[in-house]
């Protein structure tokens, strides 16, 4: 059983993965790696530069939340997003996507929101999780799966998968940076609680081709 704190953020419905995941190819899969320094660092297997760099810094010691500014290594260290987690006074996370001026707000406690490209509403389904280690989660609209997310146990490395289909490029970003904000929320659900070492990982990007730093 999860201890009380974790409860609360756990939703007691089918957790099975979408059948998909195993039987086709994804639109895009893109690996996450946390390194020192507070930054991540997401590409595709075999990328000789990363897509994109996350820099996270913490509000107050994290007591009013913590900001990640995304850019992209890849296409002259553009700016892409601002993922800033509030803690106070309702947990949400807010995503800012830079490129075309539009934020997305979602809700700790309904963990869904309304997608751009014709996607419709978007919901956040657990598929996985071990208390104080890994996890995994589908983003869905009423059609089926459109993102699935995995991070390891030590919330170093995870992987995630674009499923939807005939989505632009701009859609497509979107749903990465909503993505990966959701790997970073859950890493600072762990690191708010008294028990999580969350923070102390440090992982090395084996898809990563070349030595960039």
């Amino acid at each position: 059983m999860a201890p009380s704190w974790l409860e609360k953020f756990i939703v007691r419905e089918d957790a099975t993965p979408d059948p998909r995941r195993t039987s086709e190819q994804p639109l895009l899969e893109l690996h996450y790696t946390s390194l020192a320094h507070h930054r991540r660092i997401l590409g595709v297997q075999g990328d000789t530069v990363p897509r994109y760099e996350l820099k996270r810094q913490a509000i107050l010691g994290g007591a009013w939340g913590t900001k990640c500014h995304v850019t992209s290594p890849s296409n002259d260290n553009k700016e892409v997003a601002m993922l800033d987690f509030h803690s106070l006074p309702r947990p949400c996370m807010e995503i800012e996507l830079l490129q075309k001026s539009h934020t997305i707000k979602i809700a700790t406690s309904k963990q869904e929101y309304k997608g751009s490209g014709g996607l419709g509403m978007l919901r956040w389904k657990g598929t996985g999780m071990k208390a104080y280690g890994e996890a995994s989660w589908e983003l869905r609209d009423e059609r089926g799966l459109v993102v699935a997310v995995t991070v390891d146990e030590g919330q170093v490395n995870g992987m995630i998968s674009v499923w939807g289909e005939g989505l632009d490029n701009e859609t497509v970003e979107e749903l990465v940076m909503v993505a990966v904000a959701k790997i970073e929320d859950y890493k600072n659900m762990l690191r708010n609680s008294k028990k999580a070492v969350v923070g102390l990982g440090i992982g090395t990007a084996a898809w990563l081709s070349g030595s960039w730093a």
